[in-house]
């Protein structure tokens, strides 16, 4: 029988020769793999472009409960990013974040308040007019509560992460992390970029400490880059 429900598109595989496995997180039943055949070839029923990282979707299902793989009987963007495909630095948190949570959604469940933090989120970086530099800490932030892992304050964390990091860089470091926690998207929090990797590379460790299944991010060093442009 088929289901309706809303999707984010974590990643996809290339499958023989036009096919793609896609990893979708859903609001009816978390983290799916769905099967699409034909999606590489010219009389496709449903483009790639759908299935870009990130990509919003309304979708109809064929879904199995215990059922590794599934299928689409519908699919449409109900939100086209305008921004995220052509900014550079939007795009590159894009990746880093959707590589991210291909790592850290196992949950095979629904959960429409993590859902709908994360289609908020990145509607938000799409929209946003404000630099987004420290959006992806910030997202790291709020997404550990979602995960069950997250500190009530900086003191916290830092008491945690206290192995990689000395007495005096968390000085330097806990009032920039303060302003990050208690301020929306968009919010101007000002620092360097030796703080910002400083944070951002504390907050993946943070996720190891957690998630063995975080190992390493690959587009962790693109982001650096582009930031440091």
């Amino acid at each position: 029988m088929q289901q309706k429900t809303r999707g984010i598109v974590i990643n996809y595989l290339r499958y023989r020769e036009t096919s793609l496995l896609i990893n979708i997180y859903t609001a009816e039943y978390g983290i799916a793999s769905y099967i699409e055949n034909g999606v590489r070839s010219a009389k496709a029923k449903h483009k790639m472009a759908l299935f870009q990282p990130l990509t919003m979707l309304d979708l109809e299902v064929y879904h199995k409960p215990g059922k590794g793989l599934h299928r689409i009987s519908e699919a449409k963007c109900y939100f086209p990013y305008q921004q995220i495909p052509f900014d550079i630095v939007k795009s590159s948190i894009a990746l880093f974040l959707s590589e991210i949570l291909g790592k850290v959604l196992k949950e095979e469940e629904g959960n429409v308040t993590l859902f709908n933090y994360l289609e908020e989120a990145f509607q938000h970086l799409d929209r946003s007019e404000s630099p987004v530099e420290n959006f992806h800490i910030q997202f790291l932030w709020e997404l550990s509560a979602y995960l069950g892992f997250g500190s009530s304050n900086s003191s916290e964390f830092f008491k945690q992460m206290s192995p990689w990091i000395t007495a005096e860089k968390i000085g330097d470091l806990s009032p920039i992390l303060d302003q990050l926690i208690h301020s929306g998207f968009g919010v101007a929090v000002s620092m360097t970029k030796q703080q910002r990797r400083d944070l951002l590379s504390l907050m993946l460790h943070y996720y190891q400490l957690h998630l063995e299944t975080i190992g390493e991010i690959r587009s962790w060093q693109v982001l650096q880059e582009v930031m440091a442009s």
